[in-house]
């Protein structure tokens, strides 16, 4: 089956089959809206993911206590199985979910194929999610995580000057506001950005958020009910702090920053790409065409799901050697 890529933001001329069947099913759902977290959290749950990756052949998986100043934690550690004598990469990776939803748990296989893929130690972070934090507590909650493993390289085995660092969706939010945190703290940044569909415009103000507005998974009325629970306020989301496109991103590590066809998230991710590029950073876009938000979440089914955390898996290992 063809993969449908390109360097610029646009949609195929019709969605991929399989991430069409997803679409009729998250549409299946009922409404998040009326709902509260806990509900929409214990029917995902119960409903779980067939389509998940399949797992993958590592040397070890283990679950380590975090305990931050914003409270304690769960960080998954993912092993490849490598033979090597000494330090081994990392990856530090934030679930995506909106702020609200999702988990490790639920990231799993992803994580698995990712370790496979890249040979780096992969650290799954297990943030608190909103409303119970809100975003500016999530962004520090993510930038203690890292500074958390950073502290413990030779507990873990990994090589401090190869850590990369990634995520999707609110994960990728989450990975340019830790960052953008090291930058402002003079702390060290990650040599590499993994940003997977991510969210920039808090706002919603691009084309793709109404052009995609229902029918493709993500949908409108679902990020207003995400914002409505990681916001302080309505007026938080022109908030210059959490506005990432107007940041001066000048010496931030490389990135490759991928995005999808039929996503209402495409065209912010695009025009953060931009933002690097003018800002000299290091970085790379693809966009695949005929694909939905949250695809590699589905790679059991979608071809080409598999394809994208393969190809970033070797893009992580490639950066870091």
């Amino acid at each position: 089956m063809p993969i449908f890529k390109s360097k610029t933001a646009e949609r195929a001329t019709e969605l991929d089959a399989y991430a069409a069947k997803v679409a009729r099913g998250a549409a299946r759902l009922k409404p998040m809206s009326g709902s509260t977290p806990e509900e929409v959290r214990a029917a995902r749950e119960s409903a779980g993911n067939p389509f998940a990756p399949p797992s993958a052949e590592l040397a070890d998986i283990s679950d380590h206590r975090a305990e931050l100043e914003s409270g304690a934690i769960n960080i998954r550690a993912y092993r490849p199985a490598v033979e090597t004598a000494g330090s081994l990469p990392a990856l530090v990776f934030y679930h995506g979910g909106g702020y609200v939803i999702g988990s490790v748990e639920q990231y799993d296989t992803v994580a698995q194929q990712l370790c496979f893929h890249s040979g780096c130690v992969v650290f799954s972070v297990d943030y608190t999610l909103a409303p119970r934090h809100r975003i500016s507590q999530i962004h520090e909650q993510g930038y203690q995580a890292y500074q958390w493993i950073r502290e413990r390289s030779v507990e873990f085995g990994i090589d401090l000057e190869k850590v990369a660092m990634g995520g999707d969706s609110a994960g990728g939010n989450l990975t340019i506001g830790v960052v953008l945190s090291c930058k402002r703290e003079s702390y060290p940044m990650p040599a590499f950005q993994l940003l997977i569909y991510p969210s920039v415009d808090l706002a919603m103000t691009f084309p793709s958020i109404e052009e995609f507005a229902d029918g493709y998974f993500l949908t409108k009325p679902n990020m207003n009910w995400f914002r409505h629970h990681y916001l302080d306020s309505e007026a938080q989301s022109n908030d210059a702090s959490l506005n990432f496109l107007e940041h001066d991103l000048t010496g931030l590590p490389p990135a490759y920053l991928m995005t999808a066809g039929f996503d209402p998230l495409r065209d912010e991710g695009k025009a953060f790409f931009d933002r690097l590029v003018e800002h000299g950073v290091e970085a790379e876009h693809e966009c695949y065409t005929d694909m939905i938000h949250g695809f590699i979440s589905f790679s059991g089914g979608i071809a080409a799901g598999m394809e994208c955390l393969k190809d970033m898996g070797l893009r992580v290992r490639k950066a870091l050697e």
